[in-house]
């Protein structure tokens, strides 16, 4: 008798005749469910991906708690906009250019970080002058039509000397290239941010608030549920799992996405099926 999966997404039945050890690795695979705030983030870059070119280009702070699913966002919004590839897989156009700011940040180390995001290995022992010059002649040979910057609060590592620094250093190329720029970071970030009026009036914040236990946050843990390949329902909408999660989770959504993989994990090893 073939058994009723309609607790799942329909693209996940197939893994349900995988080994045990496969349908572990599919569980850790990226994943996205929508919710509203997110959905308002990735729109809000779609605009930015699409503004034309102007002298000003307008920039984003996307900001919040580690593991409040800044990357999730980022992830999800790079794959639905790829760079254009030809059948050699060399870039014809790139949409976007992702790169982390360096946890000790300088100039040459934030140049030799584009340099890197542009799918080139940065020259080693080259002054920081080269490394700028470097940085900007290949963006301006194949310009990205956005820069998305991770942990941008690692400029707290630096002097009040080197953070204003470094924002100019955004700033410039910003205004170099018409690009905007999206950073993502901790709410420190933005403390970071407004040091410099002309900066805080460029990148406008995009908070991630923890989630609360709404009807909501049920939707979003059901969603999700239904992305994992376990044989039987699992009663996540309960009060009692969706109460757990919120405790367990602290409200942050990389920690919920987390727990659930988790739980799935072991009940598939131990063959129990569903969440309890």
């Amino acid at each position: 008798m073939t058994p009723n999966l309609d607790h799942l997404h329909t693209g996940v039945w197939s893994f349900l005749e995988d080994s045990t050890e496969e349908r572990v690795t599919r569980l850790y695979s990226p994943k996205w469910v929508a919710y509203a705030r997110g959905n308002e983030a990735l729109a809000r870059m779609g605009h930015l991906l699409n503004h034309p070119p102007s002298g000003r280009m307008p920039c984003m702070l996307l900001h919040g708690d580690s593991n409040i699913g800044k990357t999730m966002i980022v992830e999800k919004f790079l794959r639905d906009n790829p760079n254009v590839c030809n059948d050699l897989n060399e870039v014809e156009v790139r949409r976007c250019v992702h790169l982390q700011m360096p946890a000790k940040p300088s100039d040459d180390k934030l140049y030799a970080q584009i340099i890197e995001g542009l799918g080139i290995q940065a020259p080693i022992n080259r002054r920081g002058v080269d490394m700028e010059l470097l940085g900007l002649r290949l963006l301006h040979r194949q310009p990205p039509k956005m820069m998305i910057i991770d942990e941008v609060h690692h400029l707290l590592a630096g002097t009040v000397r080197e953070q204003r620094q470094l924002l100019n250093q955004l700033k410039f190329i910003s205004n170099e290239l018409s690009i905007p720029i999206v950073a993502l970071g901790t709410n420190e970030a933005l403390y970071a941010m407004q040091t410099d009026p002309q900066i805080a009036s460029r990148f406008e914040p995009f908070a991630l608030p923890k989630w609360r236990e709404s009807s909501e946050f049920r939707a979003f843990v059901v969603s999700f549920g239904r992305l994992l390949p376990l044989e039987k329902p699992s009663p996540l909408a309960d009060k009692t799992i969706i109460q757990k999660l919120m405790s367990l989770s602290a409200g942050l959504t990389g920690k919920v996405t987390t727990l659930l993989v988790q739980a799935a994990e072991l009940a598939i090893r131990q063959r129990t099926e569903c969440i309890t």
